[in-house]
């Protein structure tokens, strides 16, 4: 059971919104990355920054659905 750090256990709907969330922001993330990168001329910044911060929402989304290690 994942616990916040008042040792109250997290509402497991509330983390499962959270995890879809995140994941939802990581697809946007990817989609806008390659549109970035489809432009002429490529905007390679915003791809490289929309890129991270996709793969900011998959690990998120990863570290919210995983079971926990006990």
């Amino acid at each position: 059971m994942t616990t916040t750090q008042t040792g109250k256990p997290m509402n497991q709907n509330l983390k499962t919104f959270i995890a879809i969330f995140c994941f939802i922001w990581g697809v946007v993330g990817v989609v806008l990355c390659v549109v970035n990168l489809a432009q002429e001329p490529a905007a390679t910044g915003n791809a490289v920054l929309f890129g991270a911060l996709a793969m900011m929402g998959f690990v998120g989304g990863w570290l919210l659905t995983r079971k926990p290690r006990y």
